[in-house]
């Protein structure tokens, strides 16, 4: 076994591509969310402070008292510095300083670069879910249970628990999720009598009549270079392609029989052109989306909002449906984003860490702003997530129905996923991989296969035991 952390992040060639789009979206919601505010005369929320980047009064520790012990917390999300400001205000013992040290990829190549200088490291972060075990395997996370984190599990989605717990240790709090759901244009279908697609038999189906009904049209968007959204869509169709539970084992399957399944289902679409390939969060994309170029999108519980804020035409038209299973009767989706916080190795104050992490993501006063609109995070908070006022709540672009309540319901219904100690090399290395399959130069299934082959050695190169199929 001989991965470190210099050697994990040494093969960064470029941010992963979600990581890019995925602030891309957060901005477009924080945008949204400050022309919302503008329109309704302005309230107490400061969304120019809140994009990524930012620096407002909870950067320096605004609102703190005297003699407070002071942490330092780096996050990017929108909405992050209110959720802090609102703690320090509640919590006259503590005083946390929230830092943008970049986002995503970026924050994690400085938190792994100041962990192995052991200096400059802060005593919280902001980790996606899939990012996790690398941290984890070097052991640069605080275990939280003797900190009594854990009491917050009840509180907590399954789906989101599951992936900060290894064993009997407990590596973060959970705070968002993003499980998937279908979300149609209604005119679109109405249009075509296309029935809503339960399984993925008559999602085909469904293709193939708009298709011919319109042969400029296509049902929805695949993106191959999208790692974590294809990755998503695999976790729903059962064939996610890694398996983990901590040590020096890890699962790659990217040639079995679902995983097969699944590259030969999309591809049969994309030959037929019955969905596209644009760059998810293109300009491309939106204006598919909103000429009805493509009638439906797979969507995370958080893509609405900043959906909303970028197409214009077909406001009011589109609808949550729960995603089409692999057989009838299913109920199954998968998880697109998210993120929680970790304490991190080297804290002088780990009681008083651990005590902002559980409050930030398992609070309702901190989930109160989080849902709001500058931040526009969907909750693994089950007291807001499954709260009928929550899931009441309308979008512009949804009409009079309500997404959460769709949303909500597909957060109880994600499948299991284990994320390996090998995912920055994996999606640096995707987006060459899969460039193909947009290009039309090679197939889903032999991306698959490419894919395969270059992640078994390098698992293999880093001591990895690694077990195939």
């Amino acid at each position: 076994m001989t991965i470190t952390m210099s050697e994990d992040y040494a093969d960064r060639g470029g941010r992963p591509r979600r990581r890019r789009t995925r602030a891309l979206a957060t901005a477009a919601a924080a945008a949204l969310a400050g022309v919302v505010l503008a329109a309704c005369g302005g309230t107490s929320g400061t969304p120019a402070a809140s994009a990524p980047g930012a620096t407002g009064s909870a950067a320096t520790g605004g609102g703190c008292h005297a003699g407070a012990t002071t942490l330092t917390a780096w996050g990017w999300s929108a909405g992050y510095d209110l959720v802090v400001k609102k703690f320090n205000q509640t919590h006259p013992d503590i005083c946390v300083k929230l830092e943008n040290a970049g986002a995503a990829g970026d924050e994690y190549t400085k938190l792994s670069d100041a962990l192995k200088a052991h200096s400059g490291t802060p005593d919280v972060a902001q980790i996606e879910y899939f990012e996790l075990p690398s941290f984890e395997i070097t052991k640069s996370l605080v275990d939280l249970t003797p900190y009594g984190v854990g009491d917050a599990k009840a509180d907590e989605a399954p789906a989101a628990w599951s992936q900060v717990v290894q064993g009997s240790a407990q590596y973060a709090m959970p705070v968002d999720l993003g499980p998937l759901a279908l979300y149609y244009n209604s005119a679109v279908f109405a249009a075509h009598k296309i029935a809503v697609p339960t399984t993925w038999a008559e999602f085909a189906t469904a293709a193939d009549k708009l298709h011919a009904a319109d042969p400029k049209a296509a049902i929805t968007n695949f993106d191959p270079v999208s790692a974590q959204d294809v990755l998503a869509l695999m976790q729903q169709y059962g064939a996610f392609p890694f398996s983990y539970s901590g040590g020096d084992t890890v699962g790659i399957d990217f040639t079995g029989p679902a995983q097969t399944a699944f590259a030969r289902f999309w591809q049969g679409l994309i030959d037929k052109k019955e969905v596209t390939t644009a760059a998810d969060f293109s300009p491309a994309q939106w204006s598919n989306l909103d000429s009805g170029a493509n009638a439906a999108r797979i969507s995370p519980a958080w893509g609405p909002v900043g959906m909303q804020g970028s197409i214009k035409k077909t406001i009011g038209s589109w609808r949550a449906a729960p995603m089409p299973q692999t057989t009838a009767g299913q109920n199954a989706t998968g998880n697109w984003g998210g993120s929680t916080l970790a304490v991190i190795k080297g804290t002088a104050h780990a009681k008083e860490a651990a005590e902002f992490v559980k409050w930030f993501g398992g609070s309702a006063d901190a989930w109160q702003i989080l849902s709001g609109d500058v931040a526009g995070a969907f909750p693994g908070y089950l007291p807001l997530m499954d709260s009928p006022s929550f899931q009441a709540r309308t979008l512009p672009i949804s009409g009079d129905s309500q997404p959460n309540k769709v949303f909500a319901t597909a957060a109880h219904a994600v499948r299991p996923a284990q994320w390996p100690p090998i995912m920055t090399a994996a999606l640096t290395r995707w987006t060459t991989a899969f460039a193909g399959v947009t290009k039309g130069s090679t197939t889903l299934e032999q991306a698959f296969a490419t894919f395969q082959h270059q992640m078994v050695d390098y698992a293999k190169s880093q001591g990895f035991t690694v077990t195939e199929g």
